[in-house]
């Protein structure tokens, strides 16, 4: 672990010490995924041929669980670092390296090169963030209205998924206020601790390290295709699929193929001071017939929020400040098979928004468990939180 601390403290400094006054490179194209990758502040501050930034997210947390009060506790949830490079006008290089809850867990989320043919078909290979789902992409913490994510974005997606491999996208004008979004790669895909993780059925435990190789040689398949048109609608649908399991082993057959599929779909609409954003997803995991009634072979969920603008420029040394109040609704089933193993979450908040690129955030969570006997938990969360980009 202090090799891999002392490998990105020094490939950090190297890129810093490494900028020149070659004048940042921006192209007349629209971001791909509104508040994805390529739509962060730190790309068009007019600096070097490399921009280097990122986000920072802190917060506290109350909890109550059957009433009683579990803890308060002060978290450094999330420093994350940007690097961007325009190596040429049409070549790019894209990072991310990310620090969660302290040092706990240090990872490299994103590290992509694109080479960019046409606004209709582009090429891009590393470790790249999976388009399953629309918050998969863009999932930055100044972005989330609320200071959790939604429940079926990391226990059914699960967000951040980030997976080897390559692949091609890109955008089509069928209709001059019509946009046609795609992307669309071959992945190492998910693996075994799906099932091995000691969780039961676990998508989220089957998360591929950024480093590991593919556990059985099979690509999965991972794609999104979305519609904007002009009127401040966004629709996309999106799935993922492949063999997930270990089943040969030095050109020897060990285990039958067993696949997971998992199908999302997505909407955002904005109308005046109102936001509406939702997502559902299913997902099917093939299950060896010794484990079937025990573990679960489907399962779902989804979430929908509103927001309501309700004053602008609220604070006079900033001008862009908003005021905004909100609801999101989660609801996740770990195992479609049976009336238990769900899960209902409601979130009620408001947030002032100092800058586009700065949040605080005060939201009140309750939560409805179900274990797979039907016994029901409640618990209750109280949190305030800040996030900003730099």
């Amino acid at each position: 672990m202090k090799q891999t601390h002392h490998f990105f403290a020094t490939a950090f400094l190297i890129l810093i010490l490494s900028q020149t006054a070659l004048g940042q490179d921006t192209t007349a194209r629209p971001p791909l995924v509104k508040g994805g990758i390529y739509d962060r502040p730190y790309i068009f501050r007019p600096s070097s041929r490399i921009a280097i930034g990122g986000y920072a997210e802190t917060m506290i947390r109350s909890e109550y669980e059957q009433g009683v009060h579990e803890n308060i506790s002060f978290e450094a949830r999330r420093f994350n670092i940007f690097i961007f490079s325009s190596i040429s006008p049409y070549i790019k290089l894209t990072s991310e390296l990310e620090f969660e809850h302290g040092t706990e867990e240090i990872k490299l989320e994103t590290a992509l090169i694109d080479i960019q043919f046409y606004e209709e078909l582009n090429l891009r290979g590393g470790i790249l963030l999976s388009p399953l789902g629309k918050f998969n992409l863009a999932h930055d913490s100044p972005r989330n209205e609320f200071t959790d994510r939604p429940l079926v974005s990391t226990r059914i997606i699960p967000a951040t998924l980030s997976e080897a491999g390559f692949g091609l996208y890109g955008s089509f004008y069928p209709h001059p206020e019509h946009r046609l979004t795609y992307e669309t790669y071959l992945v190492n895909g998910l693996n075994d601790d799906i099932l091995l993780g000691g969780d039961g059925t676990s998508i989220p435990n089957g998360r591929p390290k950024a480093f590991d190789e593919d556990n059985n040689g099979s690509p999965a398949f991972v794609g999104r295709v979305a519609w904007l048109p002009e009127f401040g609608l966004e629709f996309g649908i999106s799935v993922h699929t492949g063999v997930y399991n270990t089943f040969k082993k030095e050109g020897l057959v060990i285990d039958e193929k067993r696949s997971l599929t998992i199908m999302a779909v997505d909407g955002e609409y904005q109308i005046g001071d109102f936001a509406f954003v939702g997502e559902y997803a299913r997902a099917r995991i093939g299950i060896p017939p010794s484990l079937v009634g025990l573990f679960a072979e489907a399962q779902q969920g989804f979430y929908g929020q509103a927001l309501y603008t309700l004053l602008h420029g609220v604070l006079p040394m900033f001008p862009q400040s908003r005021l905004a109040i909100g609801a999101r609704y989660d609801y996740i089933d770990l195992d479609t098979a049976i009336n238990g193993d769900d899960t209902h979450r409601l979130t009620v908040g408001a947030n002032l928004r100092l800058v586009p690129d700065t949040v605080i955030k005060l939201d009140y969570q309750h939560n409805w468990m179900f274990d797979r006997l039907q016994n029901k938990t409640r618990s209750a969360v109280i949190q305030f939180g800040v996030a900003t980009y730099f």
